[in-house]
């Protein structure tokens, strides 16, 4: 069980670097949301919301399984310096991607369900932070190796 390597030298920098990774990848997406906002007000209509929301649907079922099919475990000892610079990218776009599709998501629901707002708000805001979670869990199995 990983509890059991908290004392391994690699568990305080894997840590950080995760939590850093995973801050500045939900800041980027914070720093977004007013374009996507003004953007998705400017163009949205009665008509084409739900279709819109599938869409967003689609493309967020998309980057979670994309998230979840990778795994820091897999990664091969020999080369993980430049392995895991890529791991960190790769899971960075991934966390980024989510953070502005649930963004998104979100303000399509305040667009044509005002009274629903503050539950998708609170729905996403847990979702992200349970894929946060998981990501730095997942970057932890790499100690089991």
């Amino acid at each position: 069980m990983w509890f059991k390597k908290t004392n391994h030298p690699e568990f305080v920098v894997i840590v950080r670097a995760n939590i850093l990774k995973n801050l500045l990848a939900l800041v980027v997406a914070l720093l977004l949301t007013p374009g996507i906002a003004v953007s998705l007000r400017s163009s949205l209509t009665s008509q084409n919301v739900g279709d819109f929301l599938v869409v967003l649907s689609i493309l967020l079922v998309t980057v979670c399984f994309a998230n979840f099919a990778f795994s820091y475990e897999h990664l091969p000892r020999g080369f993980l310096q430049e392995l895991l610079a890529l791991a960190h990218a790769a899971t960075f776009l991934f966390m980024l991607l989510m953070g502005v599709l649930l963004i998104a998501v979100t303000v399509v629901i305040q667009i044509a369900y005002p009274t629903m707002f503050l539950l998708a708000l609170g729905f996403n805001a847990l979702l992200y932070l349970a894929m946060m979670l998981y990501d730095l869990w997942d970057s932890l199995r790499m100690l089991n190796r």
